[in-house]
């Protein structure tokens, strides 16, 4: 309540020459750890986390356990997604590129459809792709989306690590 009187009254909150403003070190520390956890964490945007979803609830339904996002996975895709939809095209990347962790086993997914739902839907359509989405070798996943006009571009690159 008494910066909120010392605001009602006029007075300025901050510290005058006689008041040296309070350094908290430890807040800032605590501050700069919690951005660079969320920035680290693998944390996916609204639409990398549906389509993440729909991956997931494919495998599910085939009885196949659920993938957790592997962050150089998820950069790898997002990047490539998003090189796919700025050249308007599809082809597959190298699977190793981007990829630091120790791997015994890697597969990627490249499509594009007019919505996420459609995309995973055609991969699951197709052998190769829905071989991969199901594969129980797989122990992480990345998942990228990006768009050029109407076109939702998908990648999901799948990763093994040992």
């Amino acid at each position: 309540m008494h910066t909120t009187e010392r605001a009602a009254t006029g007075s300025s909150s901050a510290p005058t020459a006689a008041e040296p403003r309070r350094r908290h070190p430890a807040r800032h520390a605590v501050a700069l750890f919690a951005v660079l956890a969320l920035l680290l964490s693998g944390c996916l945007s609204e639409e990398q986390q549906s389509a993440h979803d729909a991956m997931n609830k494919d495998r599910r339904a085939a009885g196949a356990a659920t993938l957790s996002v592997q962050n150089d996975a998820q950069a790898k895709a997002q990047k490539w997604a998003e090189k796919l939809a700025r050249e308007n095209t599809l082809y597959h990347s190298k699977l190793s590129d981007g990829i630091g962790v120790r791997w015994c086993n890697l597969g990627e997914n490249v499509g594009y459809g007019s919505s996420i739902p459609a995309t995973e839907a055609a991969f699951m359509r197709s052998t190769v792709h829905k071989g991969n989405i199901l594969n129980r070798v797989w122990n992480g996943v990345g998942v990228g989306v990006a768009h050029n006009g109407n076109r939702t571009f998908i990648v999901q690159v799948f990763i093994k690590t040992c």
